[in-house]
């Protein structure tokens, strides 16, 4: 992964990258980037998998929830939707951290990537931070496209 201020690329040979805002900060992964907001109340991970491998990267990423006390709350809600030239699959899942609401939410995006593969946005979010930073966070996500 490359990253470097306002723009973060991820993989060896980048397929696609984001732009942070330069306050937040960014960390690679074995599949992508680790992002926090700067008051690190909103915190997602952007990687790149086949669909074959969906279920085991989200049980990897909700085994990591759970170990942080994440408790799910409820049946998840699916919704889906194209926002520009992504198609996206949105899993609201109802959960509490520390006996309160928390936000978390999957994002499994098809942007037309080479060798089919998508990319999976796992985000976990305070309720303030989610509102606080929605606009940010929606920029970054529309901003997902070709490295540059």
């Amino acid at each position: 992964m490359r990253s470097r201020p306002g723009r973060s690329t991820f993989r060896r040979a980048p397929i696609v990258g984001i732009d942070v805002p330069a306050a937040w900060k960014t960390s690679p992964t074995s599949r992508g980037v680790e992002v926090k907001s700067p008051d690190e109340e909103v915190f997602f991970w952007l990687e790149t998998y086949r669909p074959a491998d969906e279920a085991a990267v989200r049980k990897e990423h909700n085994g990591y929830f759970a170990g942080q006390g994440v408790t799910m709350a409820g049946d998840p809600q699916i919704s889906r939707f194209e926002e520009g030239s992504l198609k996206v699959q949105a899993t609201d899942l109802p959960a509490t951290w520390q006996g309160k609401p928390t936000v978390l939410r999957y994002l499994a995006i098809d942007a037309g990537l080479p060798d089919g593969r998508m990319v999976l946005l796992s985000y976990w979010a305070s309720p303030e931070g989610d509102r606080r930073h929605a606009a940010a966070f929606k920029a970054i996500v529309n901003s997902l496209g070709s490295p540059k």
